[in-house]
This record gives C-alpha cells, structure tokens and sequence, in this order.
C-alpha cells in the first residue's frame, strides 16, 4: 500500500521519503488538494511500467502474444529438448 503524503510534506521530508522508496521499495502517492497528484515508485517498476505501456500500444507484438497463447491453448509447444536436437541439426548442415 502507498503511503499517501500532501506536497508541502513531500517538499518538506523529499530526502527521506526518496530513501524510503529507492531503499525500502516504498510507494509514496503526493496529493495536492487532497486529488492524487503524483506517484513516487522505484526506478525498476518505473521501468516495467514504461515497458508494458510500449508494448500494450503495439498492435503487432500483442498480435505476436495472441497467437502464442493460442498455440499453447492448442498445445502446440516444443520441448526445449526437441529444439536442441532442431538447432543441432541445423547447425551441423552448414
């Protein structure tokens, strides 16, 4: 759960509340007025989050993880023992 502070605490205990989230692994929410303003999370889930953002608004790679889902749906899966002996196969032809 994120701990909610007002900006004029956010300004005032900025060091500490930054600690608390890069070291603890803390989620600070900054509300102005009362209204949630701003979040402060670590730079990792930041980064997850931008990632997932890039990958929601691409049509082609949601299309890519749709037909994967669908082929494990359908149990079309290759064992990771079965592509070794592909890729061997296919290596030792050149």
């Amino acid at each position: 759960m994120a701990k909610t502070v007002p900006v004029r605490e956010f300004r005032t205990n900025l060091s500490a509340l930054l600690s608390d989230v890069a070291d603890r692994r803390d989620h600070v929410l900054v509300t102005r007025n009362g209204k949630p303003a701003a979040a402060l999370v670590p730079i990792d889930e930041y980064d997850a989050l931008e990632e997932t953002a890039e990958i929601l608004s691409d049509s082609e790679t949601l299309a890519a993880i749709e037909a994967g889902l669908a082929e494990l749906s359908r149990g079309e899966v290759v064992t990771l023992a079965d592509l070794r002996v592909e890729l061997d196969a296919h290596r030792s032809t050149r």
